[in-house]
């Protein structure tokens, strides 16, 4: 081969060697760029993960920041919470002291009002016992105003009855007065004497002579004395005679009227004239 030839031929295979050098190079270029891309990639995601990181930084410092101050207020919230479970407790324990005082307040008062229904019931069994004792205090009362009402309208009958007795009284002394005024006159006296002899049963024992012996002739006279008796001396066919005392003083004791002399004969005895009669009904009439 001629030196032409191989001048060619050595300069082609510079070439291809540089060629070839080149495209290692651009490899190697290209394989640097890409390196290069990717340190660049990892760069901005580190950047962007340093950036996001600080963000995250950041706002892990405001959130730590929020924390704090959330954990100041709890904290102060816990220690209010604190203070005012404190004042609950001593509110409490003021509480259980006034609920102590209370219960031993309602105990004694319980124990008291014990007391007072015991006091009570004795008070309502005494008084129950009083009040049967006044009740039958007032009865006995009653019983004895009841008694004393009929004492006094007893007493009262017995006052309107002795008004009635002295009135009577009164009357017949009055009456009396009188009785002694008419008889301090003789024929009064005489005449009142008749008719005690009429009023008396002697009446009865001269009308039995008279139906079997006659009429008899009857003669009345006074006797001597302050308050002499009436005398009506019966005669019966001039020999059978009965002579009778006759007194109608006030203050006489019975008999008033009796029996004082008595005969067959005429004997000792003035006989006098008659001066009265025995009238219808067998009654002694004075006067002929």
């Amino acid at each position: 081969m001629d030196e032409s030839g191989a001048g060619n031929t050595n300069g082609d295979a510079g070439v291809e060697e540089l060629t070839a050098r080149v495209g290692i190079k651009d490899n190697h270029i290209r394989e640097l760029y890409e390196r290069l891309t990717e340190k660049q990639l990892e760069a901005d995601e580190a950047r962007a993960s340093r950036e996001a990181g600080e963000g995250r930084v950041e706002a892990l410092r405001r959130e730590r920041g929020a924390l704090k101050e959330k954990v100041a207020t709890l904290e102060e919230e816990l220690r209010s919470w604190r203070r005012g479970r404190e004042g609950h407790e001593r509110r409490i324990e003021r509480l259980e002291r006034e609920v102590e005082q209370r219960d031993a307040e309602i105990s004694r008062r319980d124990y008291l009002l014990s007391r007072r229904d015991d006091e009570m019931e004795t008070l309502a069994f005494e008084t129950d016992t009083l009040v049967a004792r006044k009740e039958g205090a007032l009865d006995d009362a009653m019983r004895r105003v009841a008694g004393l009402e009929r004492d006094l309208e007893e007493r009262e009958e017995r006052l309107s009855d002795l008004e009635a007795t002295v009135e009577e009284l009164r009357a017949k002394l009055e009456e009396e007065r009188g009785a002694r005024e008419r008889l301090a006159e003789p024929a009064n006296r005489l005449r009142s004497g008749i008719d005690l002899f009429n009023e008396s049963s002697h009446r009865g024992t001269v009308n039995s002579l008279s139906r079997t012996l006659g009429q008899p002739n009857v003669h009345v006279r006074l006797e001597e004395g302050e308050e002499p008796p009436a005398v009506l001396t019966f005669t019966w066919r001039g020999m059978t005679w009965q002579s009778y005392s006759s007194n109608p003083g006030l203050a006489v004791e019975e008999p008033r009227v009796y029996l004082s002399g008595a005969g067959e004969d005429l004997s000792g005895v003035d006989e006098e004239p008659p001066n009265a009669r025995v009238g219808p009904g067998g009654k002694v009439l004075f006067g002929l």
